[in-house]
């Protein structure tokens, strides 16, 4: 950097093959201290010295408003250093974003105020593709406050926002579910701050992240701007960084801050799927579920399988299932016995109008059209409840499981991330409808490949389950939970793993092909068969019992072919 002093503040682990980015922490538009006497934050001496602290610095350890945990919420892309050098063009080289939080006046002993001088640096830096991230606190009085108000607001200018002089005392501000920047993030702690005001000539390329709901403070206070190849973050509140609300357990808080820093990163090569009013999407499904296992003694294989299951044994009998059930030669077979059971659909799915930050569609099932919001990121909402045995079958294939996301925008081939998704229990009965569960997936954006001849990106979700508490009667049709309850069997062990792949089209960005492979495992203890103890005496320090585990592995293997109808 050319002689210049930038000190780490934080070198932390990075997921996968993600890259990451230097992200400045201004400390030089403060006052000048000793950091010796400023350990974790905290001034060692009297009011005077504790009038010179950067309250908000990465270091602060010790403080609530410290930038500490944020700094580690974001290093899996951002690389937090702290810089004690004014703004240069040459400080700026190599770096992806640049932060400056609530610099001190000159006036009230800061350093230097911020000028034109250093809103053209900015400007051209965020121009190039470089990251600005301002944040500024309440502002009762601008003439009165010990941050340099007019100097942030100069730079602002030069994007089309400015801060405004309000004060909007502590809130949560909800998050709403189809937001264009946030995923499954609820709400946001944002502290008593300054709302944000966005020129409306010339047109500015901003997305409010965040809005203060208070009455008489309404407005903006998190925005978003898009400006040449680059982006600003404008934040109306410093201690919504803190440590403090970092670890507040009962809000999405700390994500949320992860996904506002990630936004300002540059699009990957599949930031989203491109959904256009119009869009007309031909799906043909297929599914194959197995269960497999020694019949004998086993209630599950008596309970009624779907209409057209098969039943192979390990001498390779092939027996008919009726509908009502197994037959009594396959229930008592003390062979190794697979159930197979198939089924497949045709759909359409129509996309209308865009709507919030999604795209109402429409999933054609049969006869029955059932209504959805789908995100330009994968994710499906807001569906409607089908209203027939049909749509009650493939409603969870369709919301969940054939479209892949949530997509990460900045996303890297090599990378990973994870996020929440819906996982489908295994059924033992092989029937359509099981229990799902929200958990967290790792998601990899495998890079380039190639299915049928089309060019596609490739993209995987990888979810695990620990089913040791798990119940039997969770895993069969509800009608027959209470009757598999009733046998007392204890599950002693269990999981699942599913592996979901998605081929996406890299010249339409539409889903091509989608793969869902899962296996999972079942043990249990039958209370018919109890532990007996088979040792003897002549060791004082154990004993030998006999114990029966039963055994039993589920496999589905669901397929889908998509085709543009345009």
């Amino acid at each position: 950097m050319k002689g210049r002093l930038i000190t780490a503040a934080a070198l932390f682990w990075v997921a996968g093959l993600s890259a990451t980015e230097r992200l400045l922490f201004d400390d030089y538009y403060q006052h000048p201290r000793d950091d010796a006497q400023y350990g974790q934050g905290v001034a060692r001496g009297d009011a005077t010295l504790r009038g010179l602290s950067n309250f908000y610095a990465p270091h602060a350890t010790g403080i609530p408003n410290g930038t500490f945990v944020f700094a580690e919420l974001i290093a899996e892309k951002w690389v937090t250093e702290v810089s004690d050098q004014p703004i240069s063009s040459e400080l700026l080289e190599g770096v992806g974003g640049y932060m400056l939080v609530c610099p001190v006046r000159k006036e009230l002993d800061g350093r230097a105020n911020l000028t034109e001088h250093e809103a053209d640096i900015l400007e051209a830096f965020v121009a190039n593709g470089g990251s600005l991230i301002m944040v500024a606190n309440s502002v009762s009085d601008p003439d009165k406050i010990g941050f340099d108000f007019a100097g942030m607001n100069l730079i602002g200018a030069r994007f089309g926002a400015q801060f405004l002089p309000t004060q909007t005392d502590t809130i949560s501000v909800p998050i709403a579910p189809d937001h264009p920047v946030f995923d499954d993030v609820s709400d946001i702690i944002f502290g008593n701050g300054a709302t944000i005001t966005i020129a409306e000539k010339p047109s500015v390329d901003a997305v409010v992240l965040m809005a203060s709901h208070r009455e008489g403070v309404e407005g903006p206070v998190a925005v978003l701007i898009t400006h040449g190849k680059g982006k600003v973050l404008m934040l109306g509140d410093a201690g919504t960084l803190g440590n403090a609300h970092a670890f507040r357990g009962d809000t999405d808080h700390a994500e949320g801050l992860r996904q506002m820093m990630f936004a300002l990163l540059p699009d990957g090569p599949m930031p989203h799927y491109v959904w256009r009013l119009g869009t007309s999407l031909s799906v043909n499904v297929r599914e194959e579920q197995v269960v497999s296992g020694y019949p004998e003694l086993m209630e599950v294989f008596r309970l009624p399988h779907p209409a057209g299951a098969q039943v192979f044994s390990s001498a390779m009998r092939q027996i008919d299932l009726e509908a009502s059930g197994a037959s009594a030669t396959a229930a008592s077979s003390k062979d190794f016995v697979s159930a197979v059971a198939e089924r497949s659909g045709e759909f359409l799915l129509e996309v209308g109008e865009a709507r919030g930050g999604g795209f109402a569609v429409d999933w054609q099932i049969g006869d029955q059209a059932m209504a959805a919001k789908l995100m330009p990121n994968g994710r499906m909402q807001e569906g409607e409840m089908p209203r027939d045995q049909a749509g009650d079958d493939w409603s969870s294939v369709l919301m969940n499981e054939i479209i892949g996301g949530p997509l990460r925008s900045h996303a890297q081939p090599g990378e990973r991330w994870s996020a929440s998704t819906l996982a489908r229990w295994p059924q033992l009965q092989l029937g359509a409808v099981a229990r799902h569960e929200k958990t967290a997936g790792t998601f990899h954006f495998v890079g380039e490949a190639n299915f049928a001849g089309e060019p596609c990106y490739r993209v995987k979700r990888v979810v695990e389950l620990d089913g040791s508490d798990w119940s039997l009667g969770d895993l069969v049709d509800a009608e027959y939970a209470t009757q598999m309850e009733s046998l007392g069997l204890k599950v002693q062990a269990g999981g699942m793993l599913t592996v979901s792949e998605y081929w996406i089209s890299r010249t339409t960005r539409l889903p091509v092909h989608t793969k869902v492979s899962t296996t999972a495992t079942v043990w249990w203890e039958d209370p018919r068969f109890p532990a007996r103890y088979v040792g003897s005496h002549d060791s004082k320090n154990y004993e030998n019992w006999e114990r029966t585990n039963f055994v039993i592995t589920y496999g589905r293997v669901l397929e889908a072919d998509f085709s543009d109808r345009r």
